[in-house]
This record gives C-alpha cells, sequence and structure tokens, in this order.
C-alpha cells in the first residue's frame, strides 16, 4: 500500500512540475510575429480588400465540423488515456506533406488519412498504445505501421527514420515527466489549450520557430493541432473542457496558404507562383516558405475580425476557420492543384 501512495505522490510532483506556468502570451507572440513578417514580406502578398467578403462567402457555405476521418480516428479509444495517448502519438507524426508527391511517384499511399488510419489500426490491434512502445519503436517498425515499403524511396525511408525519431521523443518525454501517462500531461495543462501546446512546444520535435531577416517567428503548428485535437477527440469536454480554444491560431501548413491563395486572399509573386504550380521543393525555412505560414496565419486572424463582425459569428475562432479551409481544400476544384512542397517535421 505505502509503494502505491508513494507512486502517487511522484505523479502529482511530476504534473506540478511541468504545470504552464508561464505560457501566457505563447499564442500572442505567434500573432504578433506573424503580423510582422505580413508586413515586410517579399514573395506573399495579402489582399485586405478581399478579407470580409470571402469570409462572409465562406462561412454562409460551410460550418466547422468533425470530418469521419475525425471520427473514425480521433473518435476512437474508451479511456482518458487512450484518447489522449492517440492524439498525441498523431501529432508527433503530424508531418510529411512535402513527401506526398514523392510517395505517389513511387506508388505508395501517403496522406494525412493514411498515416492517421494506421495509427489507428496500431492503437486498436497491435499494442501500440502505450508510450512505453512509443519510446523504442524504429524505423523498421514505422515502415509496418504506415505500410510503407521500406527502399521504395530513400526520402521515404528517411520520412520513416523521422517518424521514429519524434516518436521516441513523445514516448521518453511522457515516461520521464509524466509518470508514463499522456492524461497527467492534459492535467497539468490546468484546462487551457494554449497551456496544453506551450507544453509540448517546449520539446525538440515540436519546436516550431523560423528565423526571418533576424526577426524569431513562432509557429507551433503540431504543438497547436496536438491540443486542438485532443479538444476534439473529448467533444470539448471532460479532460478537454479548454477555456481558452480561441487563443489558439491557425494550424501553418501548406493548405491553408493555398486555400487562400486561389481565393485570391494572397498572391504569390510570378516566381513563387511558378516554382509552387511545378511542385518544386521551396526550402523549409526560407523566406519564401516562413513567409507562406505566417502570412495565413495573419490572413486569418483577419478573416476572424471580420467574421466577429457578422451575424452569427461573433464567436468564431481561428481553429473553426482552419478546419473549414482546410477541408475546403480537399473539394473538387482545388484538391488536384499544387500545394507548395517543403520537405520539413513541422507539416
Amino acid at each position: 500500500m505505502a509503494g502505491k501512495t508513494n507512486r502517487g505522490r511522484r505523479t502529482r510532483r511530476q504534473a506540478r512540475r511541468m504545470t504552464p506556468k508561464n505560457h501566457t502570451g505563447f499564442t500572442d507572440k505567434i500573432r504578433h510575429a506573424a503580423a510582422e513578417v505580413a508586413a515586410m514580406a517579399k514573395h506573399v502578398r495579402l489582399n485586405g480588400d478581399k478579407i470580409s467578403a470571402y469570409t462572409a462567402a465562406l462561412l454562409r457555405a460551410r460550418k466547422p465540423q468533425m470530418t469521419a476521418l475525425d471520427n473514425q480516428t480521433l473518435g476512437g479509444g474508451k479511456t482518458v488515456e487512450q484518447k489522449a495517448a492517440y492524439a498525441l502519438a498523431l501529432d508527433a507524426v503530424n508531418f510529411g506533406s512535402g513527401y506526398f508527391e514523392l510517395a505517389r511517384e513511387s506508388g505508395v499511399a501517403l496522406e494525412y488519412a493514411e498515416l492517421a488510419l494506421h495509427l489507428r489500426a496500431a492503437f486498436d490491434n497491435e499494442g501500440f498504445d502505450r508510450p512505453a512502445a512509443w519510446a523504442e519503436v524504429t524505423p523498421a517498425r514505422c515502415h509496418d505501421i504506415f505500410r510503407i515499403p521500406a527502399g521504395a524511396h530513400p526520402r521515404l525511408d528517411e520520412l520513416m527514420v523521422l517518424f521514429a525519431r519524434h516518436l521516441n521523443e513523445a514516448g521518453q518525454r511522457i515516461i520521464a515527466d509524466y509518470a508514463g501517462q499522456v492524461a497527467n500531461l492534459l492535467e497539468s495543462a490546468g484546462g487551457s489549450a494554449e497551456g496544453l501546446a506551450f507544453l509540448v512546444g517546449g520539446w525538440q520535435g515540436f519546436a516550431d520557430v523560423a528565423d526571418y531577416r533576424g526577426i524569431s517567428v513562432p509557429i507551433y503548428k503540431r504543438a497547436q493541432i496536438f491540443a486542438a485535437d485532443v479538444w476534439l477527440s473529448f467533444g470539448g469536454t471532460g479532460a478537454a473542457a479548454f477555456h481558452d480554444m480561441q487563443n489558439l491560431t491557425i494550424f501553418a501548413d501548406n493548405m491553408v496558404p493555398h486555400v487562400l491563395r486561389h481565393a485570391g486572399v494572397l498572391t504569390y509573386t510570378p516566381d513563387l507562383a511558378a516554382r509552387v504550380d511545378a511542385g518544386a521543393e521551396i526550402t523549409a525555412g526560407s523566406e519564401e516558405e516562413t513567409e507562406l505560414r505566417a502570412v495565413s496565419i495573419h490572413a486569418v486572424e483577419r478573416m476572424r475580425a471580420a467574421a466577429a463582425t457578422m451575424d452569427g459569428h461573433a464567436g468564431i475562432t481561428a481553429v473553426n476557420l482552419d478546419h473549414i479551409l482546410w477541408n475546403r481544400g480537399y473539394e473538387a476544384d482545388l484538391i488536384d492543384l499544387p500545394r507548395h512542397r517543403t520537405l520539413t517535421v513541422f507539416y
């Protein structure tokens, strides 16, 4: 009995130690830096005069909602731990969009949907629902989990090395800091989505910060989407009854700029547009890539401000708009048009 009591105390001490006491302003810094980049941008222009009309048209036609894929994946699991663990493992490997075309050319099915569904299967049927399993996972095991044949393409082999590395870190951090329970990580966030993003944003694999002409530009796409995925998993209740979902920004990847570009909200320079349309690699951390992401964040903040003045949309969040825009990108007129392609661990 004494041993059980001591283990319980150790868990509580660890949770207290990791409480996000300094998270206030975490996402404000993202918004501020995005606005700075938008003001200085040379490759991506925000057309502010398009914001109100486009926002109104978008919200008339669409509502934020869980997709069938979300229900299949994030909707799985029965306990707090099972749900939280899936969301963390998913967002530990929620990147690779720059590799998708290479996969198609190699005859390999690789998209977000495949990753999420294969991971769900590994959780449900293969004992991969424990941080201890992630802490020891190998690239070879990742090839098996995500159905990526070894040797199909050197870059895909590289991606599985990265997946293993990020899962290793997530598992090891949960074991070291949260007594092996992702539920303890959620508890440590204190009911704050921003606090949860702040906590995992401190991990190396989630440290999504660019340098833009001497300015530090925090983006933290995967840290923020983890908080949002937890919120979706629990329907905003219980362990995910976050009081500050409105503080999160969009999850800046290559989909939102793509949608905003074709809506006329963003304009790329002719050179950047030609490179994107040709499928050329846009280097991770380059001025162009940072502008694509940061200007998109600022654009959606402007859209949210516009929505707040419209009947019935006063409480809309950047997360709501991100869901709408991401789903818009999968509609028939946009899905086959090229998005910018970057080999990165952040999206």
